[in-house]
């Protein structure tokens, strides 16, 4: 099976590293400054893991189809830390946010172009 043109275990695992880089950032913030504190040795626990699911990734299809996928985070990152953290983003950076995921699909679905 496939999404577009990604098979659907490689859009699993894009998917689920977002998941895992967003964690690990709420980790972070939760934990920065408490080195005596879990939250931050989590967080670099998931980065570390995140980056053996990236380079996984990677190897299997192109980067150019495999970023615009993975800018699921641009939304990711914005929503956890409100509902987790309780931070507040206002609606100018909601409006931010939406225009980056729409050039983002725009990009995903426009075809490369060669080199001139």
């Amino acid at each position: 099976m496939k999404i577009g043109d990604i098979p659907a275990r490689i859009f699993a695992l894009i998917m689920f590293n977002d998941a895992i880089d967003t964690a690990a950032q709420l980790l972070m913030k939760k934990g920065i400054g408490q080195w005596d504190s879990v939250y931050p040795w989590l967080g670099i626990s998931l980065y570390i893991s995140n980056f053996f699911i990236w380079m996984r990734v990677l190897s299997r299809i192109n980067l150019s189809i495999e970023m615009p996928v993975a800018s699921v985070g641009y939304l990711l990152i914005p929503i956890a830390p409100v509902v987790f953290l309780h931070e507040k983003v206002g609606m100018l950076r909601w409006f931010g946010i939406l225009f980056i995921v729409i050039g983002v699909y725009v990009v995903s679905k426009s075809k490369a172009q060669g080199a001139k």
